[in-house]
């Protein structure tokens, strides 16, 4: 007879090494959101992808499910991981479908421990890239004060880029996720619909990085293993 599996909602994000206070946006989702513990998209040729991905779903009250995706080439051992489930949660324990087994969580939070490496990297160029946003807005706006301190009055539009420098912006700094105005590598992010919806403003690109579907991503990397 199968046991079925249960785990603290404490416990399980220490073992996905995700900050505690993810508890409490875990608990405000509106069915069909999606809480994402990371996404990663990478080239790998002939229009192709490669994923890592980790998130969890409410379905409907007290229901959801939650998936575990890498196909990232990385070093030789590592294995390709699809995992998925569902769970119901109570008073905050989490009691897993039939069939879900300890292997299963594991992958999980093997594909979340690979997620927490790639953010730790996307963390610092965000960071970075914030920094240097922050420093040419601020020398820019330097200028424009200098300029009307010493000539009182403002400098036609058309010229301002010519005394100033080109206005800099979110995408000149070579962060995707600073760019659009996301957290890096989704981390902690709240996605609106899940599936179920396209009326929200996500487009498909964005979600895409953040919850693909699976066997296609699958049969992206198979096919790069045939090709050579």
């Amino acid at each position: 007879m199968n046991t079925e599996l249960s785990m603290t909602l404490l416990d399980f994000f220490k073992q996905s090494r995700r900050p505690i206070y993810y508890k409490g946006i875990l608990n405000q989702l509106r069915n069909n959101e999606v809480l994402s513990f990371g996404g990663i998209r990478r080239s790998i040729g002939r229009k192709r992808f490669a994923y890592g991905q980790a998130y969890i779903q409410k379905l409907t009250k007290n229901q959801f499910s939650f998936v575990g995706l890498w196909t990232l080439p990385s070093k030789p051992e590592r294995h390709d991981y699809w995992v998925q489930g569902s769970f119901t949660l109570s008073k905050g324990v989490m009691r897993f479908e039939n069939g879900i087994t300890p292997d299963h969580l594991r992958a999980f939070f093997k594909v979340c421990r690979y997620l927490g490496v790639h953010k730790r990297k996307s963390l610092a160029q965000y960071q970075q890239a914030h920094i240097e946003y922050s420093n040419a807005v601020s020398q820019r706006n330097e200028a424009m004060r200098n300029y009307e301190e010493e000539f009182s009055c403002y400098p036609e539009p058309e010229t301002m880029d010519g005394l100033f420098g080109v206005r800099p912006f979110l995408d000149d700094f070579n962060c995707w996720f600073l760019a659009h105005g996301y957290k890096p590598l989704f981390d902690g992010e709240v996605l609106i619909g899940g599936y179920s919806s396209l009326s929200n403003d996500l487009d498909f690109d964005t979600r895409d990085r953040i919850m693909t579907t699976p066997w296609l991503a699958l049969t992206q990397k198979q096919l790069l293993r045939e090709k050579k």
